[in-house]
């Protein structure tokens, strides 16, 4: 019967190593707020108010500038110009993919009818079985493939 006990977290290879960082990232905070703290203990606490919200002030007003210029500016069109989007030539009107394969020959089509023959021929025999699995195993979009160039071959054929 198994117990439902934590399991202690063992600590990385490199945990020394991390506690050691850890150790001197806080060890570097303490410093800097010791440093600030010197710096800023001869000022007033009404000065830091009043420049933080000068500071304040200043920054939302350049904001609310900028946004305001964005949406009123006399000189939109050199800001951002438009350029129409066109239409890649492979789409048709009916916005269907047009193949951007050439033609299929007669002679390219019966080597791949006779191939695909050969993989069917594979997939029933037990022996070949495992030949074809292989195959497929190695590209496994090959017989969607030929099947997409037969049916565009037939499609080309009846236009």
């Amino acid at each position: 019967m198994k117990q439902n006990v934590k399991k202690k977290k063992e600590a990385p290879k490199n945990g020394l190593l991390m506690l050691g960082l850890i150790a001197l990232y806080k060890w570097l905070q303490k410093a800097w707020a010791q440093w600030m703290s010197n710096k800023t203990k001869s000022i007033s606490k009404r000065s830091v108010t009043i420049s933080l919200f000068v500071f304040v002030s200043l920054t939302s007003s350049y904001c609310i500038y900028l946004g305001v210029h964005a949406i009123t500016g006399k000189n939109k069109g050199s800001a951002f110009t438009v350029i129409p989007i066109q239409r890649p030539e492979h789409l048709t009107e009916s916005e269907a993919i047009a193949s951007p394969l050439p033609p299929v020959s007669k002679r390219d089509y019966s080597r791949i009818q006779k191939f695909r023959l050969y993989m069917d021929s594979l997939a029933r025999s037990p022996t070949g079985r495992n030949i074809y699995d292989s195959i497929i195993a190695t590209r496994p979009g090959l017989m969607d493939s030929v099947h997409y160039i037969e049916k565009q071959y037939q499609t080309i054929k009846n236009q």
